[in-house]
């Protein structure tokens, strides 16, 4: 079904004045959002509306007319649903009426829908009286983040378990599905910032973090009950979310202290953490083989990058390919913009050299490889991705060991097979902790010139 044009004015502006004169307390604002607001509606979407009425923050709220308080003041929601007729067809009119201080607040509140990421969504406003005017009318209602909740995640894990020990499914269901939504609240730590509009856009940014676990796609379905497996697949689904997040925000431990306090952040660098998810991985590893690969991200040595293998999310593009001659394509599948891809001229394994240098002095860092699908991850997340010949899987530099590379340019040389990545480098560049890996002059020599 193709979107549904907004309501005219005329409707918008009857059902604000017949919300103004239902409302039992005064009202300041009404606000459209939802699917209309962001032009995204259907003929099905429910035209979604807040009515804002005043607070008088201690003081009694009188009902115009009376003399005797109506009820005492303080946050104040109600909900009221209309069937109405436009267009020849029905229309569900869905009100939330707010008191409008603890709407203001609300917006200064993480969104309980968001997967934890931060939210600017289209609103309109539909009528304000002057004084609030200035404070409400927002084209767009921006919620923050959430903080990082590992401390309930990993909790949530132990309600998983308790549930699969007690022979409970349900109760494993709901505990993983709890635990899924918890996910990208922590790994947004390790991933680039993202803001999203919608419920469906949240739960498609949450699934797309590019810093994320080996099967951290098909996990976090399983465990959101958005693909079918038994309550024991389920369970093992949360273990290896959790196992495979502790290595991605271990670099992160200052922040998850901010948060959960200091002794969690230690335990999170010392090993107890891991040492308790095994505890609790006896209860929820599968007994029988698990069709795909687990394999945890290595956790590396001081100083050491890490890899971390490629996403289940969709792609297109040439298959996969085990050896045999060049190939005019991708080795792998990507997403990479057919335009781009076309300019690449590629080693027999599907590379092309990364010459990486700072973005302010022009020193060179290093050099590594990217193969189409690489460089898409580059180009669209901002952070430098590259392919590992040697473990054969994607790696993100600075995933774990906090010496992240935020890519500021992009350049294709004249033949198509090198690329000159400017980043601004976090830490150092070399696995040895060198800033930079030429840091081994060799001698030069030339012939002694004559007189």
């Amino acid at each position: 079904m193709g979107p549904a044009s907004l309501p005219e004015s005329g409707f918008l502006d009857e059902w604000a004045a017949r919300l103004r004169q239902a409302a039992d307390r005064p009202v300041v604002g009404i606000m459209l959002r939802g699917s209309h607001a962001r032009r995204a509606a259907t003929e099905h979407s429910d035209v979604d509306v807040d009515v804002l009425v005043a607070a008088d923050d201690d003081r009694a709220v009188r009902t115009p007319g009376t003399t005797a308080p109506a009820r005492p003041a303080g946050p104040y929601a109600a909900r009221r649903a209309y069937l109405t007729e436009f267009d020849g067809r029905l229309v569900h009119v869905s009100v939330a009426a707010r008191d409008v201080r603890s709407w203001v607040h609300r917006l200064g509140q993480p969104a309980d829908w968001a997967f934890g990421l931060p939210v600017t969504a289209p609103a309109r406003l539909l009528w304000a009286v002057p004084e609030w005017r200035r404070r409400i009318d927002l084209p767009v209602l921006c919620q923050p983040a959430d903080e990082p909740r590992l401390e309930e995640l990993i909790a949530t894990l132990g309600k998983v378990a308790g549930a699969h020990w007690a022979d409970d499914p349900v109760g494993v269901r709901l505990a993983a599905a709890d635990l899924a939504r918890l996910c990208p609240s922590v790994l947004r730590l390790a991933n680039p910032s993202v803001r999203v509009v919608s419920r469906r856009a949240a739960l498609t940014a949450a699934l797309d973090l590019p810093v994320a676990p080996p099967g951290y796609r098909t996990d976090m379905l399983l465990c959101l009950g958005l693909r079918p497996a038994d309550p024991a697949e389920v369970g093992a689904a949360a273990g290896r979310l959790v196992r495979g997040i502790l290595p991605l925000v271990r670099p992160y431990a200052g922040e998850i202290a901010e948060v959960a306090g200091t002794d969690l952040a230690e335990a999170l660098v010392d090993g107890r953490v891991e040492r308790y998810l095994r505890q609790l991985g006896r209860a929820l590893d599968p007994v029988g083989p698990v069709p795909r690969d687990t394999s945890a991200v290595p956790t590396p040595r001081a100083g050491e990058w890490s890899t971390v293998p490629a996403s289940d999310a969709p792609v297109t593009g040439a298959p996969a390919r085990s050896g045999g001659a060049a190939a005019p394509g991708p080795a792998r599948p990507s997403r990479l913009d057919p335009a781009i891809a076309a300019k690449l001229r590629r080693t027999p394994d599907g590379l092309v050299a990364a010459v990486v240098r700072a973005h302010d002095s022009g020193e060179v860092l290093m050099v590594a490889w990217m193969d189409d699908e690489a460089l898409h991850r580059t180009l669209t997340t901002g952070r430098a991705t590259y392919w590992s010949r040697s473990r054969g899987e994607y790696w993100v530099k600075g995933a774990t060991s906090g010496h992240h590379q935020y890519v500021r340019s992009v350049a294709l040389d004249c033949d198509g097979d090198a690329l000159l990545v400017s980043v601004e480098q976090v830490g150092a560049a070399c696995h040895t902790g060198h800033r930079t890996c030429f840091f081994t002059d060799l001698p030069v020599s030339s012939p002694e010139s004559t007189p």
